[in-house]
């Protein structure tokens, strides 16, 4: 064997010489504590968000054949303060929720069997709250009260099975959260494949809660009295530019549906989409739709809902005395049309959306538009505004004149 160069055997000295020292050095770094790095961990995984809105309600009640004399009791105006505090953890394999909420509402009444009362009331209440566990990358499994909204429809949702009222005529109050337990395979970026059972109706029975997004009608919650289980599966497909799900259910008793949706990016500015279910017992619920946007920057939105199971006794009271509405159900006559134009544009840091729904059975309207401005990074002001027109023996008609919502949100 050759000798090493004189240069070479230098060179490996000097590193050696360097290197020595280090070693200990290296080998004392100091390492945390187990108790430690759990808590970083457990710090790292925490998200909170408070939001505290408050907002007045005012509106007009209708007497009519539905509400002789306000027997509904419909309050003239409402002041309500709703804290909302949103928790979450995740931790290793695991995600925590919880969604506390409280309400404190002042009522007035001015029509009818309570013109002139008052009333001051108080609740406190979980929205919603789950524990999500994933025993590998692709699959989750969840239980927990949650809050499920799917479909690009603007209308209602009618794929959806549990609740097919979206909040979207007024954002700003939450839908209830409803018992679920879930079960989501994740098998590709394209595809997912869900199964749910709702098997508690949560706060979905309107009367838990002090403030809804429309009145009342008796018949129409859903309370543990007619509450039935819904299963379902949930086959979701996301491509470049088009989507599509497929929701099969059965709700325990009675009744099998398959619902559905799906959209298509036909263009940078033109959206086209479908929603709906089928049922042999009540037939089919199908919705179908179009968003334009303008270069100008705002969105024309039109969409058509037909509701083969609507109503169409000649007057709405008729409906409800005929048993025939369904608790789920948000409209209850079966053509409908909506024109929609909406904005985040044109004004800086105010989004709005000018909604015009016909009912095309009875001809009665609802014309609805809702502003929303951020101030700052933590102040939101909200305004909804209703007004309803038709006959009192009409759908939109038949309860209120108005509605007017403005609200003050600080978010921290």
């Amino acid at each position: 064997m050759k000798n090493k160069s004189p240069l070479l055997s230098c060179t490996l000295a000097a590193l050696a010489l360097f290197a020595a020292p280090l070693r200990p050095a290296l080998a004392q770094e100091p390492v945390a504590p187990e108790g430690e790095r759990l808590v970083d961990e457990l710090r790292d995984g925490f998200y909170s968000r408070v939001n505290i809105l408050a907002f007045l309600v005012a509106q007009d009640p209708r007497s009519s054949p539905v509400n002789p004399n306000n027997v509904l009791e419909i309050p003239s105006y409402q002041a309500v303060l709703n804290p909302r505090v949103d928790l979450e953890l995740g931790f290793r394999n695991w995600e925590f929720g919880l969604k506390p909420r409280a309400e404190l509402v002042y009522e007035r009444w001015e029509e009818g069997i309570r013109d002139g009362d008052d009333e001051t009331d108080a609740e406190a209440y979980i929205n919603e709250g789950w524990v999500r566990y994933r025993p590998f990358d692709e699959l989750v499994l969840s239980v927990g009260r949650e809050n499920l909204q799917w479909g690009p429809s603007i209308i209602v949702s009618s794929s959806n099975p549990f609740n097919r009222d979206n909040g979207r005529n007024n954002p700003r109050l939450e839908l209830p959260g409803l018992d679920f337990a879930r079960a989501v395979w994740v098998p590709s970026p394209e595809w997912a494949l869900s199964a749910i059972a709702n098997f508690g109706e949560g706060r979905l029975d309107d009367g838990a809660s002090l403030t809804t997004s429309r009145p009342l009608v008796p018949g129409t919650a859903v309370d543990d009295d007619d509450f039935e289980e819904i299963y379902a599966f949930k086959l979701d497909y996301t491509g470049f530019d088009t989507y599509a799900s497929l929701i099969p259910s059965y709700r325990d008793g009675d009744q099998y549906r398959l619902g559905f949706f799906a959209g298509w990016n036909a263009s940078e500015a033109l959206l086209l989409y479908t929603e709906g279910s089928l049922a042999e017992e009540d037939g089919a619920k199908v919705q179908v739709g179009g968003a334009y946007t303008l270069e100008a920057g705002p969105t024309i939105t039109a969409e058509y809902y037909r509701n083969d199971d609507g109503c169409v006794g000649r007057s709405v009271a008729a409906c409800f005395l005929a048993g025939k509405i369904d608790p789920r159900e948000v409209l209850i006559r079966r053509n409908y049309l909506m024109l929609q134009l909406s904005d985040t544009t044109l004004v800086r840091d105010l989004d709005f959306s000018l909604r015009f729904i016909r009912n095309l059975d009875d001809g009665s309207n609802r014309l609805i538009g809702i502003f929303e401005h951020e101030v700052g990074d933590h102040v939101q002001l909200y305004l909804i505004a209703n007004g309803f027109t038709g006959s009192t023996r009409t759908e939109f008609g038949s309860l209120l004149r108005y509605s007017l919502f403005a609200g003050i949100g600080y978010t921290f």
